[in-house]
């Protein structure tokens, strides 16, 4: 895959990451909308790996969460404190095989996409024994959804003119192998559908006269929503991985 031959440190990876930055930071913050859902009170501090836009840590941070967003790229990172001066929010530049952090220091790891850059499941393996060693309670990790055929066609079809696109898919059943692989301490694995056609209705209460105060109860159903859909329909993975500590 295109993507995975890139130097995360290089120009090109720098360009990529400038092109998509605003489109990205206009989305709904779907992870952190479903992170707060999922978890309200139950925790305080979050990490995000390969935080990329930093949408959802920043939206986190917003709702009171102590947040640190880390990416391995110095520059992306320089460039995000620029521009965000919340103060639940940090960011680090850190190494995702070696992160700088005590043992079971967060409550949650969480990151979106990171795993579809890899191809090699060892490099995955490696990369969850050290996202357990700093988490106290769980792992939330999302990845694009193999069995929705049309997306990933959809992905292929970009990938030619756009690099960022040339990601790797999964299966439930496969994350489910890796992790086992991996032979984390994990109480517990739960696989949820996450993003879809229930993501319309972020766009139709945006632009509708449907009153303010109802805004948190549509972000509040729309997780659960995801789970009527067909895995043919759904966009991405999310397992979610309680930590046997």
């Amino acid at each position: 895959m295109g993507i995975l031959m890139l130097d995360n440190t290089n120009e090109t990876w720098n360009f990529l990451w400038e092109k998509h930055l605003q489109s990205y930071l206009a989305t709904t913050p779907r992870t952190g909308i479903f992170i707060k859902n999922i978890f309200h009170k139950k925790i305080t501090s979050i990490i995000e790996i390969a935080c990329g836009s930093s949408r959802d840590s920043i939206f986190l941070a917003n709702m009171g969460y102590q947040v640190v967003a880390t990416d391995c790229n110095e520059y992306i990172i320089q460039e995000l404190k620029k521009n965000n001066s919340n103060k639940n929010l940090v960011y680090q530049c850190a190494n995702a095989y070696h992160l700088p952090y005590k043992d079971r220091f967060f409550d949650l790891v969480f990151h979106n996409g990171f795993f579809v850059c890899f191809n090699n499941d060892k490099m995955i393996c490696q990369l969850l024994v050290e996202q357990e060693r700093i988490s106290k309670k769980y792992i939330l990790i999302l990845v694009h959804n193999a069995l929705n055929k049309k997306l990933k066609q959809i992905f292929i079809e970009k990938a030619k003119f756009d690099p960022l696109y040339d990601v790797r898919f999964f299966t439930p059943d496969e994350l489910n192998t890796i992790i086992k692989k991996s032979k984390i301490k994990a109480k517990k694995v739960i696989i949820k559908k996450f993003g879809g056609p229930m993501d319309l209705l972020n766009k139709k209460y945006i632009y509708s006269k449907i009153p303010n105060f109802l805004f948190p109860i549509i972000e509040l159903i729309i997780p659960s929503l995801y789970q009527f859909q067909k895995w043919k329909h759904t966009e991405r993975i999310a397992c979610l991985i309680e930590i046997d500590n």
